[in-house]
Order: structure tokens, then C-alpha cells, then sequence
């Protein structure tokens, strides 16, 4: 049995079943329809703490049908257990955040949990982080309880320092969040830039602003725990320790697609590369627009992000050509010709420099089939 039946667990899961010969029954929230009458061999489930399911799983393991939980959200039930180490997911967010100069970065769920700890422990170690939580600030008050979480919203964003980086707990609260910054005039991503802490494709992307997110693998998660509940279906003993598997990646959309700067200058050089990308732009031609010397600019660069203009001009091709390689169809030549490149070996020189991959190698990392 599977619970709770989320796309790409279902996906890992039932590769896994066809490998194997498995029968497989889904069942979203276990604890709300009992199925006691069911007998099975197995469960891979998302352990939420709710009363009934945690009572349902009780009956379950009485019977020696073992479990799998995906997630750290309910430690102190006894099974095996597979997720993704969210510890990492946050250091690879903050990462994100700081190489594109977000210096003040913040936490955002409306609840906590031991999930909402890992990830904000992970947050943490790479750099000072806030954490802005609502049922910590506000715990009389349901967190569905919009208007009050909307004001408190608010109040956060008016005693922020900006710009600022958020990593959210779930992918609705990245979609609050960026509501919020819209209704109260904030800019995404120049001030404020969002990463959601795990992969909704239809939810992200259909945004006035995309969001990017943190990749956590969840069909590779669910395989590994059905993989997981084989063997403990086999007779093996459960591990006394969670498998924590890495983030597959950060997914760069537009409310992180930005370098941030404080000074005026280097804020609208970026512009001009970002925006001049296709056309050729060099750094020579970004100094004259602005009525500087390069050498004036590079020093802008170097005091304001540690790294010359041109090295700037080469990242933000390389990011470019980087979410274009991601996009099912394109061709290399299209890539390298709209990221500034003179052409598509050269593209690849540099994408090889950068990353070990050719952009067919790189392609074939980052796209999901």
C-alpha cells in the first residue's frame, strides 16, 4: 500500500513494483477511512502524526507488516525510514541564495516540525539566517487563518532587510509568499528572492513569477524506500538509521533569476548582460553605456560582488545558457547563440570549464523525462 499518493512518489514506487512483480493499493490519508479490512505485505507512507493513521499503522505493524515512512515528520514511529536529507537541501538553497549575492536570508512555514528543523539547521550553517514562522509567533491562531497570517506577513516584510532570500518549507508557502511580496509592492526576485523547499512543476511554474525550488528526488526517494520495504518484506531487520539520500539539484526559475546588488552601478551593468545577452554584449560596451572606464567597472564588481565584470558577464551566460539546456528541444546552437556565445564549441568549453559537462552531458543531468 501507498500513502499518500503524491505524483512522483508513485512514479519511484511503481517502477520499483514492475521490477518486481508487486500489486500495489493507494490509500491518501491512511487515518481518515480506517481500511482495516486490508492485508497486504507492506507500506510505504508519509507519516504525518495524525491520531487515526498513527493508530492504523499501529494495527499494521501489531500484524508484522512492515513500514516505510518518507519523511522526518514523525521520528519516534518505529520503522524504516527513507527521505532526502533535508539538512542538505537547505545548504544547497543557501548556496543558491549566496552566489547570487543575497546576503539576508530567512526560513518561512506557517508550522514546525522536525522537517522545519532540518531545514532550517541546514539554512543556518552556511550563513545567519531568520526564521519566520507563524505558529511560533502567532500560537493561538490557526495557521489557515488568512487574514491573520497575511498581517503578519506583512509586518515581516516591513522590518526586513532587503534584498532578501527566502526557503520555504512547501511549495504553497513559496506561493504565499510570493503573493504577498506582490500585493505589497515588494520586486522579485531584485528584492526579495524565493526558493520552494521541494519540486511541483505545475504549481511553480504556473506563477506571474515562477518559482525555483530545491530538487529533492522524490520519485528516487520512493523507489529506494520500496526497495527498502523488499527487503524488510524478505525478513531483514530495519535499519537503525534513516536513509538520508542528497538533493538532486537546484531548479533556477525567475524568483532567484538575478544577481543582487546594493550598488547602483553593477545593479544596471547586470541589467544591460542580462538583457543585451543575445546581442553580444561586452563589458567594454556596458562601461561606455554608463559613462565609466572598464577598469572603473571591474572595480565596482570586485568590491561589490568579490569578482571582475567580466566574470560576471561569463556567470550570468553560463546561467542562461544553463536554463535554456534545460528546456526539452533546444538546440545547442540555439543555446549558445542566446547566451552570448560566438558559438556552440565554444559553449562548450565553457560549460565544461564550469560544471565537467558538455552541454549534451549536462542536458541529460538536469532534464526530467
Amino acid at each position: 500500500m501507498i500513502s499518500s499518493p503524491v505524483a512522483s512518489r508513485i512514479d519511484g514506487v511503481s517502477r520499483f513494483a514492475r521490477e518486481h512483480g508487486w500489486h500495489l493499493m493507494f490509500q491518501d490519508r491512511m487515518g481518515s477511512t480506517h481500511p482495516f479490512d486490508w492485508i497486504g505485505d507492506g507500506v510505504v507512507a508519509t507519516i504525518r502524526g495524525d491520531r487515526r493513521e498513527l493508530e492504523f499503522l499501529r494495527h499494521l505493524a501489531a500484524l508484522g507488516i512492515p513500514i516505510v515512512d518518507l519523511t522526518f515528520a514523525c521520528t519516534n514511529f518505529p520503522c524504516g525510514r527513507v527521505s532526502c536529507d533535508h539538512v542538505a537541501a537547505a545548504r544547497l538553497a543557501a548556496e543558491h541564495f549566496l552566489e547570487r549575492n543575497y546576503k539576508s536570508l530567512v526560513f518561512f512555514s506557517l508550522d514546525w516540525g522536525n522537517v522545519h528543523e532540518r531545514l532550517w539547521r541546514g539554512l543556518s550553517e552556511r550563513t545567519a539566517a531568520e526564521r519566520w514562522v507563524f505558529s511560533l509567533d502567532c500560537p493561538k491562531i490557526r495557521w489557515n487563518d488568512w487574514g491573520a497570517v497575511s498581517r503578519w506577513l506583512e509586518s515581516k516584510f516591513a522590518g526586513a532587510a532587503k534584498p532578501l532570500g527566502a526557503l520555504t518549507y512547501s511549495q504553497g508557502e513559496a506561493v504565499l509568499l510570493l503573493t504577498a511580496a506582490q500585493r505589497l509592492g515588494i520586486r522579485v526576485p531584485e528584492d526579495f528572492g524565493i526558493v520552494a523547499g521541494g519540486e511541483d512543476r505545475v504549481l511553480l511554474e504556473n506563477q506571474p513569477i515562477p518559482i525555483t525550488a530545491v530538487d529533492t528526488d522524490m520519485g528516487r526517494g520512493a523507489y529506494e524506500a520500496a526497495a527498502l520495504l523488499q527487503r524488510l518484506m524478505d525478513g531483514e531487520s530495519v535499519p537503525p538509521k534513516a536513509i538520508e539520500l542528497p538533493p538532486r539539484r537546484i531548479i533556477v526559475r525567475r524568483s532567484t533569476d538575478t544577481t543582487v546588488a546594493a550598488d547602483p552601478l553593477v545593479r544596471d551593468a547586470i541589467q544591460f548582460f542580462v538583457t543585451g545577452m543575445h546581442s553580444g554584449v561586452n563589458v567594454e560596451s556596458v562601461a561606455h553605456a554608463l559613462g565609466v572606464s572598464r577598469n572603473t567597472l571591474s572595480r565596482r564588481f570586485a568590491a561589490e560582488l568579490g569578482r571582475s565584470a567580466g566574470a560576471e558577464l561569463l556567470r550570468q551566460r553560463l546561467m542562461l545558457a544553463k536554463r535554456l539546456l534545460a528546456v526539452p528541444g533546444n538546440k545547442v546552437e540555439y543555446v549558445a547563440h542566446m547566451s552570448g556565445f560566438s558559438s556552440a564549441s565554444h559553449l562548450g568549453c565553457a560549460l565544461r570549464a564550469d560544471c565537467g559537462m558538455s552541454p549534451t552531458e549536462y542536458r541529460k543531468e538536469v532534464v526530467q523525462i
